[in-house]
């Protein structure tokens, strides 16, 4: 997530004359395919391994055939879709994954919109002890949400389950028949309807209906975290991401009515239009830990390719332009974090323009960027843009307690911006643009009674000095991590982590465990001066 700025002013220049290249190539049909083969030929002569966008082939459109779901929804193989052939066999790595089958439709009843929903949730007990309930995250219950989760009906085993609300109904304990033991799995049938605000002006408004766009954002009951401590409750304030999730795989059939755009994190595999004006998407998920759901009428869209990701911008037809611009901020990111941190796995990457109050929002395989900045432009625009892509690394396939360790995935992130810079411009733009966008936050309150420990949860700062301390403090020690250990070892370092969490949970003790391997250094009291004091 970026936190929204009040001043936009970067003083950066060499920016200006950059033109946008028109993310689609038209030939003559006759043409196409030879000159294709010829370029491919050439350029894998010559050992190229990715393809110039302007001879790249236009994206497979979207599937229309009759959607056909899977017998086997709770088996990995089926997720394959989803991901690059390269990176297919990383279904397997999820260990005792969570499925989710999600069959949703969404009406309007007057303005509102609501959902009605089915859910066949497929859990697998993973800790070394029975468990008599399984709790769910109800998140739009939240009340900065602005709206309701109200269940129809809960079974387990086909028996009605008696449901435990906690934390403010943002969590239901499900009562379970008998203990669920170790390494035993169950099925949870849900059905339930979610009221979605209409124009909700608290917190980031990412579960939200304003201007013609729907904001679908943890609509569902998520599976909790069990720990050793037991079930992670925790819930953060309006200022903080919600999210703490294990890697799990989702089906998601969605009916809308037609006409309506669907974006989702994973890949459309089928689209169906129905006899009562109604259009159904079928999407699955590679391995991830959320799943994010847009609908609109309004939005356009253009794409291109990156190696064989297909990266997709939606935005409103008055801001095509900004729409291209950031459509190859996008593919910039998604270059340097693959060269710097390790390959992005999923076949489709998606950038949305939406009407939030933060300046951008992260899921897994979809990142939202707010309106106001696709009227402004600028380069806190590009900042955002590369802030979010980054979060696909950091947060979307390693993962973290985002309520509890905020600054784990949020300053590493902001950090990793750096790489942004250096690989589409030079060193000196990079450590300008860090300067202006991160490091001066943290000085400004630097030495003052504001400057805290960045190893807290997200409720222990006021929403100012969250900004200041996470996103500002705990990015400059990882960029004073770098200078102390060198390039070439600290880019190990955040590779072996990303090797060594991937579709995990990971922990500061992690990271930290990581970087003393790699460097051959003891950390502990560079860690404490920046991270714990």
């Amino acid at each position: 997530m970026v936190i929204k700025r009040e001043s936009n002013a970067l003083e950066l220049r060499g920016s200006e004359d950059r033109g946008i290249i028109s993310p689609v190539f038209t030939m003559k049909r006759r043409w196409k395919l030879p000159l294709f083969v010829l370029m491919t030929l050439l350029l894998l002569a010559m050992g190229c391994q990715e393809l110039p966008v302007l001879f790249r082939p236009a994206p497979t459109p979207t599937p229309t055939a009759t959607p056909v779901l899977s017998p086997e929804w709770q088996d990995v193989d089926t997720y394959r879709a989803a991901m690059l052939p390269t990176f297919a066999d990383d279904v397997v790595l999820v260990e005792s994954p969570t499925f989710y089958y999600i069959r949703a439709r969404v009406d309007w009843v007057g303005e509102a919109p609501q959902v009605s929903a089915s859910q066949i949730t497929h859990y697998t007990n993973k800790a070394n002890e029975p468990l008599d309930r399984l709790y769910f995250r109800l998140l739009p219950n939240k009340p900065s949400y602005g709206s309701t989760l109200a269940f129809q009906r809960v079974t387990v085993q086909g028996e009605e389950a008696e449901l435990e609300y906690e934390v403010e109904n943002t969590a239901v304990g499900v009562i379970l028949p008998r203990p669920l033991q170790p390494d035993q799995s169950v099925e949870v049938h849900m059905e339930y309807q979610v009221t979605v605000p209409v124009g909700n002006a608290q917190g980031y408004g990412t579960f939200n209906y304003q201007d013609g766009v729907l904001l679908l954002s943890n609509f569902y009951p998520m599976v909790a975290v069990y720990e050793a401590k037991g079930w992670n409750l925790s819930l953060a304030p309006d200022y903080g991401d919600p999210v703490y999730a294990e890697t799990s795989f989702f089906t998601v059939e969605l009916t809308v009515p037609q006409g309506m755009v669907v974006v989702t994190s994973g890949s459309t595999t089928t689209k169906r239009n129905n006899s009562d004006g109604t259009t159904t998407w079928t999407c699955l998920s590679g391995p991830m830990r959320d799943f994010m759901v847009v609908v609109s009428d309004r939005l356009e869209s253009s794409s291109l390719a990156v190696g064989y990701i297909r990266v997709n911008s939606y935005y409103l037809p008055e801001h095509k332009k900004a729409g291209e611009e950031v459509l190859h901020y996008a593919r910039n990111g998604l270059r340097a974090y693959q060269q710097n941190f390790g390959p992005y796995p999923f076949a489709e990457f998606d950038v949305v323009e939406v009407p939030i109050y933060a300046g951008g929002m992260e899921y897994p395989g979809l990142i939202l960027i707010g309106q106001q900045y696709y009227d402004q432009g600028g380069e806190y625009f590009e900042f955002i843009a590369a802030h979010e892509v980054a979060h696909q690394w950091w947060y979307s396939v390693v993962g973290n307690d985002q309520v509890n360790e905020p600054w784990l995935d949020e300053s590493l992130t902001n950090f990793s911006t750096v790489y942004y810079y250096e690989h589409t411009y030079d060193r000196a733009r990079a450590d300008l643009a860090f300067q202006n966008f991160v490091a001066r936050r943290y000085e400004q309150i630097k030495g003052t009674n504001h400057d805290q420990p960045v190893a807290q949860p997200v409720f222990a700062f006021t929403p100012q000095d969250y900004g200041t301390v996470v996103y500002g403090k705990g990015a400059v020690f990882f960029y004073e991590l770098r200078k102390k250990l060198g390039d070439g070892i600290f880019l190990e370092v955040l590779r072996t982590y990303y090797r060594d969490r991937k579709y995990q949970l990971a922990t500061p003790e992690d990271f930290l465990r990581i970087a003393e391997g790699v460097s051959g250094q003891e950390l502990d009291d560079f860690y404490a001066r920046w991270i714990l004091e």
